[in-house]
């Protein structure tokens, strides 16, 4: 039975898995709920991809940033999903025991700009003095955020942290937040009835669609333990996003999640969360992301991906056995 965990957990124990034995549990700290990129996990769930592993998914919904990465530095979880490049390359030169083990997001196509219809607000240039929202500290949102801003020259906006997209948007309708961001389905309803108006997409920043801008993470401890059973957790997640887009079902739990219509949901996924999107194979533009960090004051010297190869770890890739 899937469990929703809301506190902090124990260590999981190393036991390696073998046929006919106990499921092993794993905690596994995911952002946004009802994202459709993650909502993976919670795919593979339902499905039963990760039981077929000897896992037992505990899953535990944050609002992403520090949130994430502080759950597994903690050892309260075991993984962290699609948890923001920046924050952890931050991490990591600090020394914290976290490993990537792949990408989850590659560009931005899912994340926008809204401001609240009649603000005179029509696009990101027009954000000089205002406040404009990401997630957290350390987040994809934040990473595209700065790099809009910086294509469009604007060097005196107010960027400010307001966690998930439905507490944006409360913010932004009632004129605390001038700019809020947000991920399909959310805001979609607003934007077509118009009440908001989006005012810039994630890619529309220089070199972001070729940029990996969040990734997964593991607890170095049990990396290290248990690799065996880190291995079946990416059989399992590779397993549950290839179903992801392929079978009509997803559609149904996205939408039932959200509680939006189905040709809603369908649409939402078409337009704003392409497969090659989540490829967890390939780390694009770390050395962009490196600068980004050095220019966010996230790390304290330049640095170049060969200073950060053990950073990542990609346990395994579809073909291996």
């Amino acid at each position: 039975m899937r469990k929703i965990i809301v506190g902090v957990f124990a260590l999981v124990a190393a036991a390696g898995f073998a046929p006919g034995a106990g499921a092993q549990t794993l905690k596994v700290v995911i952002p946004q709920k009802g994202a459709f990129d993650t909502s993976i996990v919670d795919f593979g769930v339902k499905q039963g991809f990760f039981k077929d592993q000897g896992l037992d998914i505990e899953e535990i919904f944050s609002q992403g940033g520090a949130n994430n990465e502080q759950a597994v530095i903690s050892g309260s979880a075991d993984f962290s999903m699609a948890t923001g490049t920046l924050g952890i390359i931050s991490l990591y030169v600090k020394g914290a025991p976290i490993r990537i083990i792949g990408a989850e997001s590659t560009g931005a196509p899912d994340i926008f700009w809204y401001a609240k219809a009649g603000s005179g607000i029509k696009s990101i240039k027009d954000a000089h003095g205002k406040t404009v929202a990401f997630s957290a500290p350390g987040s994809s949102t934040n990473l595209v955020l700065n790099a809009l801003l910086k294509a469009n020259n604007v060097t005196d906006a107010k960027p400010t942290a307001t966690g998930s997209p439905p507490g944006t948007l409360t913010q932004v309708m009632s004129g605390q937040i001038d700019i809020g961001w947000g991920v399909p389905p959310f805001v979609l309803k607003e934007i077509a009835d118009k009440q908001a108006v989006v005012v810039a997409h994630g890619n529309d920043a220089p070199g972001v669609r070729d940029q990996t801008i969040r990734v997964n993470v593991v607890r170095l401890d049990l990396l290290q333990q248990n690799r065996d059973a880190v291995v079946r957790f990416a059989k399992a997640y590779d397993k549950a996003r290839n179903w992801a887009y392929s079978d009509p079902k997803a559609i149904d739990y996205y939408a039932e999640a959200n509680k939006i219509p189905r040709d809603i949901a369908a649409e939402a996924i078409k337009h704003y969360h392409p497969k090659a999107q989540t490829d967890p194979y390939v780390i694009k533009g770390l050395q962009r992301t490196l600068d980004d960090a050095l220019e966010a004051k996230r790390i304290d010297h330049p640095m170049k991906p060969d200073d950060v190869k053990g950073m990542i770890d990609i346990v395994w890739k579809p073909g291996q056995p």
